[in-house]
């Protein structure tokens, strides 16, 4: 019985999920175990989950702008709120300028040239973020 009551709530408030693909690296590689938890408000910095419909996929991103900030993005930097915030990936893309609106945010991968993240699909809501990390478990 108490096995059961432990097992409902770990399901109901945390979950494990196997990364794929190199979009998070060097912080997070290929085949790492992640603990994430389902509950609370994401921050800035946080790693996260979200769902993307249009996408219908699953991915692993960090938050990089939330609600009010804006990103500018050029071959110059990655810039929010008009402060550097990473390198820019001189691979021909356009100049994006994003203004974050509210429940919403703007997630970037940590390996900026082999990742899929609101630069392609825009900011995403709330609603579409599944768990924040808590900790690499391998």
């Amino acid at each position: 019985m108490v096995a059961v009551l432990i097992l409902l709530v770990f399901q109901n408030f945390f979950s494990i999920v196997y990364l794929s693909g190199e979009s998070m690296e060097p912080t997070l590689q290929n085949g790492n175990a992640l603990l994430l938890k389902k509950w609370g408000v994401p921050q800035k910095g946080d790693i996260v989950t979200a769902y993307i419909d249009e996408l219908d996929y699953t991915v692993v991103k960090r938050i990089l702008a939330a609600e009010g900030d804006t990103v500018n993005i050029d071959e110059s930097g990655v810039y929010v709120n008009g402060k550097w915030a990473a390198e820019s990936v001189k691979n021909g893309q356009n100049k994006i300028d994003f203004r974050v609106s509210a429940n919403e945010y703007f997630l970037i991968g940590d390996n900026l040239a082999d990742s899929l993240d609101s630069r392609s699909f825009g900011c995403v809501g709330r609603s579409a973020i599944r768990g924040i990390l808590i900790k690499k478990l391998f």
